[in-house]
């Protein structure tokens, strides 16, 4: 179970350059323990303080925000091996500010976040990782406050396709956008009429030019 555990850890992006004794030893000392949960199962809620290192080890995770009155909006996708939730495993402020959502059956390791500094400290390269993935994050997170604050909705939906290729499910899409499933049809017609998108084996594609 430990090798199968190291093999899966070694492929995420945290531990891809760890040195191998040092992770082996790690997994040695137990200061982890796994969790499975099905799909559409909540790992961790908006609020919830976060006290120990999340990894999802299989499957994938969805983050929200909520609010009091049920509106939605999806803040990404997370597929495994991956770090979850990493900023606020040593801030000030712990509480997390999303709610994580198995999207399909899932595994997630714990790891105490004491023992986990001190991996941090004994591996220089776990560190460059961890810090390497904060700043990712971030930069993303930027992109995503400039996307929401200063495009309009169709250049959103525009740029979504450029970069996933195909809309599959218009409910997750408007999800992930924070709009009514009725306002996202409405610019993909749109977008339609302007000759821009269509409708290919069921998914909606950019047109090619």
């Amino acid at each position: 179970m430990q090798e199968d555990l190291m093999s899966i850890l070694q492929k995420a992006p945290i531990f891809s350059s760890c040195n191998k004794e040092i992770l082996r030893c790690f997994l040695e000392g137990n200061h982890y323990r796994l969790r499975r949960k099905s799909a559409d199962l909540p790992i961790a809620h908006m609020g919830d303080e976060c006290s120990d290192v999340m990894i999802l080890i299989e499957g994938t995770v969805y983050t929200n925000m909520t609010n009091d009155a049920d509106k939605e909006v999806v803040i990404e996708t997370i597929k495994g091996p991956l770090i979850l939730a990493p900023a606020f495993v040593y801030g000030e402020d712990t509480r997390l500010p999303v709610n994580i959502i198995a999207k399909t059956e899932c595994v997630t390791l714990y790891i105490d976040k004491a023992a986990f500094l001190d991996l941090l400290n004994k591996d220089k390269n776990v560190m460059t990782a961890f810090i390497r993935i904060l700043s990712d994050r971030c930069c993303r997170l930027s992109r995503r406050v400039h996307e929401d604050n200063l495009r309009s909705l169709k250049e959103r939906v525009v740029e979504y396709l450029r970069i996933n290729g195909s809309i599959d499910n218009i409910q997750w899409v408007s999800r992930i956008f924070g709009v009514a499933r009725p306002s996202l049809s409405r610019v993909l017609s749109e977008l339609a009429d302007d000759g821009l998108i269509e409708r290919t084996s069921g998914s909606i594609v950019l047109k090619k030019v």
